[in-house]
Formats: C-alpha cells, sequence, structure tokens
C-alpha cells in the first residue's frame, strides 16, 4: 500500500524522513536513481551502501546550482563513475528505485531539499508499479548518453564561480528530443483562434514552405529551442513574428535564433557561435554562410555566425549542429531582458508550436489538405 513520506507540517526538526526512506530503499541493492538537482557528497554516502546502481540526471542543471567547488566535485564524480550516469535534458523527476520498493515524489537530492523544505514523496511497494517505474527508467537508460567530460570541464570553465540561475553557454549533446507534450485547453481542436487575422497570415505564410513535411520539421526545430530554452510565451525576450517581408523567423533579444523563408527561399537559417569551427561537417554543407552585425562594441570575429540549409530542416539539423545551435541561442538570452521588438510577437505562431492540434490545422489550411 502506498505510504506519504513527509515532514512532520509543525515541527520539521529530527531525522529526515526522506532520507530514511531513501537509504532503508537503497541498502544493499541495485538501485535506479532519478534527480537534477544532488548534493555529490549525499549521493556518494547512498551509493556505497548499494549493491548497484545507476543514475539519470539533467547535467547541465546539476552543474548549474552549485559554487565552483561542489561542480569540481560533480566533474570528479562523473569521471569517477561514467558508465553510471546518464544525461537527460529536462529531466526534473526524483526517483529512487529498489528491488521492491520506490520513492516518488519532489524532494531533490540535496540536503536542503531533503532536510528543509516542505516537500512530499510516495513510497511504493507494488510489483506492477516498481515494475513500470524499472522500464520507464530503462527505456529513458537506452535512449540518453552519457554526458561528455570535455563539456563538463569547458562548463566549469565558462562559469562564474557562484551558482548560476541563468542558462549557459555551454550545452550537452543528447538524443533527438522526444518533443513536448500540449495541455488539455478549450483550444485542444485547433478551432479557437483569438486573432484571426494573425492565424490567416500564418497560414499564408506556413504555405511558404515546398511541402507540409518541410513545415512540419521546422515547426518541430523551433519546439527544441522552446525546450532547451524554456522560453515561454510571456518572455519578453522571445519575438515570433510574421514580418511584411515574408519571413517566419523565431528572434531572441536583438537577434535571429532561427529564420524560414528569408529572401523568398524555402530555406531555414540558424545562429551558430563564433567560434564556431569552419572546417566542421555542417558548416561546410551549408547553402549560405554569413555573420551577424556586431552589437554592444563586439568586433566583427567576435559576431555569430548565420548559416542555412535548403533541405528538410530536421534533416540537415543533426545532434552536433543541433548542439551549436542552441549554445549561440544561449548566448543571445544573457545579452538583454527584453527585446526591442516584444511589440512585433505574435502568439499564433507560438501556439502553432506548441499546440499540436492547431499545429496541424494551419499546416491543413496552408496546403489545403482535406
Amino acid at each position: 500500500m502506498p505510504e506519504l513520506i513527509y515532514h512532520d507540517p509543525t515541527d520539521r526538526t529530527g531525522l529526515s524522513p526522506f532520507d530514511r526512506a531513501i537509504r532503508d530503499i537503497t541498502d544493499g541493492e541495485e538501485v535506479l536513481l532519478v534527480c537534477p538537482y544532488i548534493s555529490p557528497d549525499y549521493l556518494s554516502t547512498v551509493i556505497e551502501k548499494t549493491e548497484e546502481w545507476f543514475l539519470l540526471t539533467d547535467v547541465g542543471e546539476w552543474l548549474r546550482i552549485h559554487g565552483q567547488t561542489d561542480r569540481e566535485a560533480v566533474r570528479d564524480f562523473i569521471v569517477n563513475h561514467h558508465d553510471h550516469v546518464r544525461h537527460v535534458p529536462d529531466i526534473h523527476a526524483k526517483v529512487v528505485v529498489g528491488d521492491g520498493r520506490a520513492l516518488v515524489g519532489s524532494a531533490n537530492f540535496t540536503k536542503k531539499g531533503l532536510t528543509g523544505r516542505t516537500e512530499m514523496s510516495v513510497l511504493l511497494d507494488g510489483d506492477e508499479t516498481v515494475s513500470e517505474l524499472r522500464e520507464w527508467f530503462e527505456t529513458l537508460w537506452a535512449i540518453y548518453d552519457s554526458p561528455e567530460i570535455d563539456r563538463v570541464e569547458s562548463y566549469i570553465e565558462a562559469s562564474s564561480p557562484s551558482p548560476k540561475y541563468e542558462q549557459s553557454s555551454v550545452a550537452f549533446s543528447s538524443s533527438e528530443s522526444p518533443g513536448t507534450a500540449s495541455l488539455s485547453e478549450p483550444t485542444s481542436d485547433g478551432s479557437v483562434v483569438e486573432d484571426e487575422d494573425a492565424h490567416q497570415r500564418l497560414v499564408t505564410r506556413v504555405g511558404k514552405a515546398p511541402s507540409p513535411e518541410w513545415a512540419y520539421s521546422y515547426f518541430k526545430l523551433v519546439g527544441e529551442l522552446l525546450s532547451r530554452t524554456g522560453l515561454t510565451n510571456d518572455d519578453p525576450r522571445l519575438v515570433m513574428s510574421l514580418p511584411q517581408n515574408g519571413t517566419l523567423p523565431v528572434s531572441v533579444n536583438n537577434r535571429y535564433a532561427v529564420v524560414a523563408f528569408r529572401d523568398n527561399r524555402s530555406r531555414a537559417e540558424f545562429i551558430l557561435p563564433a567560434d564556431t569551427d569552419q572546417s566542421d561537417s555542417y558548416f561546410k554543407q551549408a547553402d549560405y554562410t554569413g555573420r551577424f552585425d556586431p552589437l554592444y562594441g563586439e568586433e566583427r570575429n567576435e559576431t555569430p555566425w548565420f548559416v542555412g540549409f535548403d533541405g528538410i530542416p530536421s534533416q540537415v539539423a543533426g545532434t552536433e549542429f543541433r548542439d551549436a545551435w542552441l549554445s549561440a541561442v544561449s548566448n543571445e538570452l544573457q545579452r538583454a531582458e527584453k527585446s526591442p521588438y516584444r511589440r512585433y510577437h505574435e502568439p499564433v505562431v507560438f501556439e502553432a508550436v506548441r499546440n499540436r492540434a492547431y499545429r496541424e490545422r494551419v499546416i491543413r489550411e496552408a496546403f489545403e489538405m482535406g
């Protein structure tokens, strides 16, 4: 029978019930661990009592919350246990699975999370539920890879000594994103649009794509950008517009992050970091290359690149390219707190990216499909 695990709401002193449950589950057993926010010292004390263990975490988040000393401890932990760790972008679950029991809840594996916050977890002991959790874990383990040590080193070198609460310019590669779910909203059938004029302009713009597949692919990449950066419809740094020049761009602060149909071409163009190695295969294969104009006193050689491809966007943008692209987007996020072009933002474009039913309606109307 499930058991709730939580602190006494009136007295949080004494032993942590979360720590007690974790140690009961993990002692002498094969353990599956899931958490993005972890104290390396605490994790080490847990795993030394296990028979075997495996960890799913978001390495970028794990590093981000710590200062320099603990970041180095995280790095050392990953180096020493590389085959036992997988990097899963945006994972937020906190799970401990043993042979016959599991803990699922909100508490991070940190001192603050286990002892000082108002958290709630559920202790499960049903064979079917625990087996389903193991299957979920093993599926993720098979999809994702261990973090690259050089990326961890680069993250530490590029970060300030104190904990940082913004995106780092160093991104960690992963397998292809499984996409983003839609909320159960009244607009889920794609039939309700608050701005019919903007809807019609979006339909016309999407109709410039060479095929429905091209349009779906472009929206998919923009969805990955939103997922990896955490940008929301009301974030003042984000502009998804329908300009009169016929393009379909996504801008972050002062620069395009990605744009379709520039110069009336069915081409997708992406921002890349200023230090991109021009010998990289994706750079050499680009159908267009250029550089942005300098901003904020930048030298010309410090400005990001802009590269374009004529094929299906998701087919030309492989994992290595995506990492470089999203790293450049992250750099632009740091430049300002609000885009000077925010007034041109069109929420229907954001809706088309995030709402599958509405996106299908737009593409169906754009290509006059049944």
